[in-house]
């Protein structure tokens, strides 16, 4: 009962390489700047998202517009083991770049929870809302 009751809590905490939120039964993931995504960072940033989440399972919003390249490893780690607590991940680009590497992550790595690219904070939201805990 506790961890469902945390579910809709809001709070916010600032790690080396991203900033997370919980809002409205969301988590929001806003990657700082990055040269290079590699499997030792990917790792260190679930392993923070898992504390910060107490366990508890969300909706995510990860905003990689600022991360300029991952390594595969890193990019399978996320799909599958570091999918944990993850109900559904919108992914945020906004380069073509950004945008050709988050279909290639989505076609090739078919991460284990529905997954989808966006360009607009809104229309993810929007879209995660369907895969919130209701109440």
């Amino acid at each position: 009962m506790a961890k469902f009751e945390n579910y809709y809590q809001t709070k916010s905490k600032s790690t080396d390489y991203v900033t997370m939120k919980l809002e409205d039964g969301i988590l929001h993931l806003y990657y700082k700047p990055l040269e290079e995504l590699d499997l030792s960072i990917a790792k260190q940033i679930v392993s923070e998202r898992i504390q910060f989440q107490e366990g508890v399972s969300y909706p995510c919003l990860f905003d990689i517009q600022r991360v300029e390249h991952s390594t595969k490893q890193a990019r399978d780690y996320m799909a599958n083991e570091g999918n944990d607590l993850v109900l559904a991940s919108a992914i945020m680009v906004s380069s073509p770049m950004l945008r050709m590497m988050a279909n290639f992550f989505i076609m090739v790595n078919k991460p284990q929870n529905p997954s989808r690219m966006f360009t607009d904070e809104q229309s993810a939201l929007e879209w995660l809302v369907k895969y919130k805990v209701s109440t």
